[in-house]
Order: C-alpha cells, then sequence, then structure tokens
C-alpha cells in the first residue's frame, strides 16, 4: 500500500449555500466559501500525481439565530485518517453518494453538493466533497488509485485503505469566515 497526502487549503476558492444545522432551516440559507482538498500520492505506474476537489471546510451550527454560529477546524492540524465508514449516510440532504473517511471524532470526510451553488447542504465541520456529478465517488476513485490495494472490489479497497492508515491529512491554518446575514 502507498501513502496518500491531503492537505486541506486555508484560501477561498468559491461560494457554498448552506443552512445552520441541525435543525435551523427555518433560519435561512447563508452563503460560505469553498476551499481545496488537495490529494496527492503515486499511481500503479509510479508516476507521482495529484488532484484539487472543492469543499465546504467551514459550516453553520445553530437552531435559532441567536445560537447561529461558524463552526469547522481552523487551526492548522495533521490527522491520520482512522477508517473507512460505508454505512454512513449524509444527513443534511440526500445523497446517493454513502461512506466516510474518519479523520477523527465526527470530523469526516464525506458527500457535499454536486453543485454548491445551487444545491444546499449544511455541515458543522466534516469535510463535504462538492462538484459531481459523483463528485464523492470520483473522490473515492483516485484515492484507490493512489492506495495500491490489491483487493478484488472497490468496496473491499476502500475498506482496506481505511484500516491500513495509509492517508495523512493536513489543515492549513484558516480563519472561521463571518456568520453574514441568512437569506430568507
Amino acid at each position: 500500500m502507498r501513502q496518500i497526502n491531503m492537505l486541506v487549503g486555508s484560501n477561498k476558492i468559491g461560494t457554498a449555500l448552506t443552512w445552520a444545522y441541525p435543525n435551523g432551516q427555518s433560519l435561512g440559507v447563508y452563503t460560505i466559501p469553498t476551499y481545496s482538498l488537495t490529494v496527492t500520492g503515486t499511481m500503479d505506474s509510479g508516476k507521482k500525481t495529484k488532484k484539487d476537489f472543492e469543499i465546504l471546510r467551514f459550516g453553520i451550527q445553530g437552531k435559532t439565530a441567536k445560537s447561529a454560529r461558524v463552526v469547522g477546524l481552523a487551526d492548522a492540524q495533521k490527522h491520520t485518517i482512522k477508517a473507512w465508514l460505508p454505512h454512513y449516510t449524509v444527513h443534511s440532504a440526500r445523497s446517493l453518494e454513502k461512506g466516510a473517511w474518519q479523520v477523527y471524532g465526527n470530523f469526516l470526510i464525506h458527500d457535499g453538493p454536486d453543485d454548491p451553488k445551487r444545491e444546499v447542504y449544511a455541515s458543522i465541520g466534516c469535510l463535504e466533497i462538492c462538484n459531481g456529478p459523483q463528485g464523492f465517488d470520483k473522490f473515492n476513485d483516485f484515492i484507490v488509485g493512489l492506495s495500491g490495494s490489491t483487493q478484488l472490489t472497490k468496496r473491499a479497497k476502500l475498506k482496506e485503505i481505511g484500516k491500513s492508515r495509509i492517508i495523512k491529512i493536513a489543515y492549513k491554518k484558516a480563519t472561521r469566515p463571518p456568520l453574514g446575514t441568512p437569506i430568507p
């Protein structure tokens, strides 16, 4: 198995629509920035490669307008991906792309909006992979291609990768964006 590195960017690259998780849909829709997640590794051919993915890095948490606040991992930090969670499903929107990578605790990498300017997802700190259709599936296919797994099925490969702890992730220090005013 080959090591895979991920770098969570600190510069805004776009925007996304979101609502305050877990019960703040009635508060309106907010605009938050998107960031890049750069994945690097080596293909079976020996060629080093990298790919950038657009992600939601921060989200809004709150049940009332007074409690709404921007959340997510802002400090510079490094982790080893702990596991592949095959049965995870997105809680804030409908998604056919199942599973998640566990960074630590409840901080995950999972499916996000195919079109972050139109589809409204909510997050409280998970990294959500944007741009589809099947953006998260494409992300996982890239991970599998870098891994060197010799398992026969994609499902088995993802499980093996998660157990092997070959994925390292680093977060650049970033400033949480301001809350902004909700769009009613």
